[in-house]
């Protein structure tokens, strides 16, 4: 797999595990995950914007966050980590989280 592709299968018919290479350090990709400065610069799709409300980056930890559509729509989410694995703390140098998405279904 190169830099930028990326690998989506589904291992049980309730889990979707999806895989990127990111061609940049770790520690900056985990960085880019985990603060909610820098994930509401990303998150999201084109033409949207994110507002958190809460993230604890730690197992049973949740963040809270609002997706602001372009057409002034307000997408309410809450994703709880169920495992995460900085950097650091991984003999093979990669990160890796897995998360539990409850993603509200109607806009506001």
């Amino acid at each position: 797999m190169d830099a930028m592709t990326a690998d989506a299968r589904m291992p049980t018919d309730r889990e979707i595990v999806i895989t990127r290479l990111i061609n940049a350090p770790r520690e900056l990709v985990f960085d880019a995950w985990t603060d909610p400065e820098q994930v509401g610069q990303w998150w999201g799709p084109s033409g949207f914007t994110t507002t958190t409300h809460k993230m604890e980056v730690k197992p049973g930890g949740v963040w809270r966050f609002v997706m602001h559509g372009p057409d002034g729509r307000d997408y309410q989410n809450k994703i709880t980590y169920l495992e995460i694995v900085p950097p650091s703390a991984s003999s093979t140098g990669t990160a890796a989280m897995r998360i539990l998405n409850r993603s509200a279904s109607k806009p506001r």
